[in-house]
Protein backbone atom coordinates (compact mmCIF):
# COMPACT_ATOMS: atom_id res chain seq x y z
CA UNK A 1 0.00 0.00 0.00
CA UNK A 2 1.30 3.38 -0.91
CA UNK A 3 0.75 6.53 0.95
CA UNK A 4 2.22 8.72 -1.76
CA UNK A 5 -1.56 9.29 -3.38
CA UNK A 6 -2.86 10.40 -0.07
CA UNK A 7 -2.34 13.93 1.78
CA UNK A 8 -0.05 13.31 4.73
CA UNK A 9 2.41 15.73 6.37
CA UNK A 10 5.12 15.25 9.06
CA UNK A 11 6.03 17.58 11.55
CA UNK A 12 9.23 17.16 13.65
CA UNK A 13 9.71 19.07 16.85
CA UNK A 14 13.33 18.62 18.71
CA UNK A 15 13.84 19.77 21.79
CA UNK A 16 17.37 20.38 23.84
CA UNK A 17 18.92 22.59 26.85
CA UNK A 18 21.03 25.05 26.36
CA UNK A 19 24.54 23.59 27.88
CA UNK A 20 24.88 24.78 31.71
CA UNK A 21 20.88 26.25 31.86
CA UNK A 22 17.75 25.05 32.48
CA UNK A 23 16.46 27.00 29.27
CA UNK A 24 14.68 24.36 26.87
CA UNK A 25 14.74 25.15 22.87
CA UNK A 26 12.60 23.95 20.27
CA UNK A 27 12.87 23.74 16.09
CA UNK A 28 9.84 22.22 14.57
CA UNK A 29 10.81 21.28 11.17
CA UNK A 30 9.06 19.63 8.02
CA UNK A 31 10.91 17.87 4.74
CA UNK A 32 11.10 19.45 2.04
CA UNK A 33 7.97 19.26 -0.41
CA UNK A 34 9.98 19.92 -3.87
CA UNK A 35 10.19 16.69 -6.09
CA UNK A 36 13.91 17.93 -6.66
CA UNK A 37 14.90 17.96 -3.17
CA UNK A 38 16.83 15.64 -1.55
CA UNK A 39 15.07 12.99 1.53
CA UNK A 40 17.43 14.83 4.19
CA UNK A 41 16.11 18.71 3.37
CA UNK A 42 13.66 20.38 5.69
CA UNK A 43 12.21 23.50 6.19
CA UNK A 44 12.46 25.33 9.76
CA UNK A 45 8.66 25.59 10.70
CA UNK A 46 9.36 27.63 13.82
CA UNK A 47 11.73 27.75 17.02
CA UNK A 48 10.86 28.52 20.16
CA UNK A 49 11.97 28.27 24.30
CA UNK A 50 8.60 28.24 25.73
CA UNK A 51 5.68 25.53 26.20
CA UNK A 52 3.29 27.87 24.92
CA UNK A 53 5.33 29.00 21.92
CA UNK A 54 5.64 25.23 20.57
CA UNK A 55 2.24 24.59 21.18
CA UNK A 56 1.09 27.50 19.13
CA UNK A 57 3.35 26.77 15.90
CA UNK A 58 1.92 23.02 16.14
CA UNK A 59 -1.49 24.58 16.09
CA UNK A 60 -0.26 26.95 12.97
CA UNK A 61 0.95 24.64 11.15
CA UNK A 62 -1.84 21.88 11.47
CA UNK A 63 -4.31 24.41 10.96
CA UNK A 64 -2.33 25.60 7.59
CA UNK A 65 -2.33 21.74 6.75
CA UNK A 66 -6.05 21.47 7.22
CA UNK A 67 -7.05 24.25 5.67
CA UNK A 68 -5.20 23.28 2.41
CA UNK A 69 -7.40 19.93 2.17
Amino acid sequence: MSVDEDRNGVLLVRVWFEDGTDQFRARLTTPVTDGDALDRDQLTVAVASSPDDVSRAVQTWLGAFLRDH
